[in-house]
């Protein structure tokens, strides 16, 4: 498992979820209430034998009922449910905690979770402002810790201002859209670094923080490293066609390739440059939890058991008569035309 694996080389990973974990579908109903229970059930503890520092309140923790989501929190209370801008309607309190302050090594970490995405059939929930409640907390917090993450459950047409709009944080993770960030996307030098997961559960999104200098910004250095990578590879092509000599030897009055080859050179220049004044780094991956990732055999079990039960649960289910359609007529046989033979016609010799 990845993250055993972390473990035994020495590493404490911090564990988020940005939310949208308890389901497969939004489609919730008497049909496969039980089913998508258990699944989700099965998930919770699961992450709960993993270790999970934190869970984000999205749009599929809500959807089978607060009741239901308040009893999950009991149920595992190993996973801290984390939400700042959900508030009971009665009392006007907010449902679960705010934020979290995490320590890591010689760091404090403050989590924050917010929604945008809370079903219109949530009557007994008072939705605050996301953007409002988020700028809220972080500034209550941000002398208390050395990183600010927050986990965001938001459409994917909102997830664009979410920079701008938290301009104080150091990560974004969201959920709430199917795209996943390539580790070659730009990210921003002056707000926060914005991380989309993708879909399912599918990939597992790391992130390796190197902190030399608390008062010094973090520099992605996965994108410079790769923008390394590609530009050197790039001209060692160029380079092959005669290893010997010079590029500008090579294509010497080929404008077009010796201005490219300019530019190459100068993108490498900044890179390297960039990776070498870095005090705090940060990589970013993203792992595909495919076949190639060796399964843990107690978790393994708990999918397997889980997958065979949910089947179980489906196939019970009354099934559905047929009803006939009324607005069609009944088909008559058709009769065929029986025409007249002919009559024979004799002809002379």
């Amino acid at each position: 498992m990845a993250i055993e694996k972390l473990r035994k080389d020495g590493e404490d990973p911090l564990i988020l979820d940005a939310g949208d974990l308890f389901f497969s579908t939004a489609n919730i109903n008497k049909n496969n209430l039980e089913s998508e229970k258990h699944r989700c059930e099965t998930m919770l503890a699961a992450y709960e034998k993993i270790g999970c520092d934190g869970l984000n309140i999205g749009k599929y923790e809500l959807l089978a009922g607060l009741g239901y989501l308040k009893s999950m929190r009991k149920k595992y209370a190993g996973i801290d449910f984390i939400s700042a801008n959900l508030r009971d309607k009665v009392t006007n309190e907010l449902i679960f905690s705010p934020y979290k302050i995490i320590k890591k090594d010689n760091l404090n970490i403050g989590v924050i979770g917010l929604t945008n995405m809370v079903p219109d059939s949530m009557k007994s929930i008072i939705v605050v402002d996301y953007v409002k409640a988020g700028n809220d907390y972080i500034k209550k917090i941000e002398s208390k810790v050395d990183i600010i993450v927050m986990l965001i459950n938001a459409e994917r047409n909102m997830q664009a201002s979410l920079v701008s709009n938290f301009k104080n944080a150091d990560f974004i993770f969201t959920s709430g859209s199917t795209h996943k960030t390539s580790p070659s996307t730009p990210q921003s030098n002056e707000g926060p670094f914005l991380y989309a997961n993708g879909k399912q559960g599918k990939y597992l999104t790391v992130i390796d923080l190197e902190m030399n200098d608390n008062t010094s910004s973090i520099i992605d250095v996965s994108s410079n490293e790769q923008k390394v990578r590609q530009v050197t590879n790039r001209i060692k092509r160029l380079q092959k066609k005669e290893p010997g000599k010079k590029l500008e030897e090579i294509y010497a009055g080929q404008q077009n390739i010796l201005n490219m080859v300019k530019r190459y050179r100068q993108e490498l220049e900044e890179a390297e440059s960039i990776l070498k004044s870095a005090n705090n780094k940060m990589r970013y991956s993203s792992f595909a939890l495919n076949k190639k990732v060796k399964d843990d055999p107690a978790i393994l079990a708990m999918v397997d058991s889980a997958i065979e039960t949910c089947s179980t649960l489906n196939q019970s289910l009354p099934k559905k008569p047929k009803k006939p359609n009324s607005s069609r007529r009944p088909k008559k046989k058709s009769k065929s035309l029986k025409l007249p033979k002919p009559p024979k016609v004799k002809t002379r010799p």
